[in-house]
């Protein structure tokens, strides 16, 4: 535990902090009135994948990011699930899923292979697909290479166009967190209940940790944390595959490879630089790049009520 807290706030080892990244529930999901949910488990790929499934219409897979994030990071999509069969998963080593011991397995085309088999066992046929930041990168890679089974593809708060990017993204984060952030962040994580995986002291500590990545900090209130026992990995290196992925990927010669109609949603005060942003609406032949104002990182949790209905009329009524 000493080892990875570490490196949470050193600036050198950052990109790391976001592979370990919370799961997350939304509560009350199940409520009276909303939409009717079916969830399981599906082996694919030497790993157990978990789903949720809601609403009808053409089959829109949600993907989260992190990676190490869970799909109830993005719950809020759930209100489109009056025209959309809305498919959420866990990505492999994440949440509910498993997969986290084999770490050699953690490689993104792994990741873009269970979203193919995904589709072919809950949704064969043409899908949409709505990606958040990692997730957005990760819907880019399946395009590549089955952008033909893809009706509209939508991308928020995208990973940069290389990784060039993130070194300016760290500096932004480092930017944005204030001085008594910080300090709180430190106090936490001085505290016995925090050495413990107190889930409770934990989700203080992640709470804290997002408000850098908002334009208002106190939307981090808003983040549905789901905290499991343990948040942070047991598996030594669990996401170094894609570390690797991380450190040197350049995607603008592949970005015509995507040829579905593709909207790009962008919070102008999201960490990562526009100018990293710009180059995917360019490269990607049918898209469509729109900025929302006053908004970072989260714009499913900063502004839903904004990108809600970009995201519906871009994907046309069923």
């Amino acid at each position: 535990m000493a080892r990875f807290l570490n490196f949470i706030l050193n600036d050198r080892l950052w990109w790391a902090t976001s592979l370990v990244m919370l799961n997350v529930l939304l509560s009350g999901c199940n409520s009276p009135g909303g939409p009717q949910i079916q969830e399981g488990r599906i082996q694919i790929n030497g790993c157990e994948i978990y789903y949720k499934i809601m609403g009808t219409g053409t089959p829109t897979f949600i993907l989260h990011g992190g990676p190490g994030d869970a799909h109830d990071t993005m719950l809020q999509f759930k209100d489109l699930a009056d025209k959309y069969k809305l498919i959420f998963y866990d990505q492999r080593a994440a949440g509910r899923s498993t997969g986290d011991e084999d770490t050699a397995s953690q490689a993104i085309e792994n990741f873009v292979e269970d979203l193919e088999q995904l589709r072919l066992k809950l949704a064969p046929g043409k899908i949409n697909i709505i990606g958040g930041s990692w997730g957005a990168m990760l819907a880019m890679n399946y395009a590549f290479k089955y952008s033909e089974n893809i009706n509209a593809l939508v991308l928020v708060s995208s990973m940069g166009v290389s990784s060039d990017y993130l070194k300016i993204y760290r500096a932004a984060i480092a930017r944005n967190r204030t001085p008594e952030d910080s300090v709180t962040l430190a106090q936490i994580m001085e505290t016995p209940e925090f050495a413990a995986e107190s889930p409770e002291a934990v989700e203080k500590f992640w709470r804290c940790y997002f408000r850098a990545y908002c334009y208002d900090p106190d939307y981090a209130d808003s983040i549905n944390l789901w905290i499991r026992d343990s948040t942070y990995p047991k598996v030594e290196g669990k996401y170094a595959k894609l570390g690797e992925f991380f450190q040197d990927y350049d995607l603008r010669d592949k970005l015509k490879q995507i040829f579905c109609p593709t909207l790009i949603l962008y919070g102008d005060h999201d960490p990562t630089p526009f100018d990293y942003i710009q180059p995917l609406n360019d490269g990607i032949p049918n898209s469509r790049l729109v900025t929302i104002s006053n908004a970072g990182h989260w714009l499913w949790v900063e502004a839903p009520d904004r990108i809600m209905p970009l995201i519906r009329n871009f994907l046309g009524d069923d």
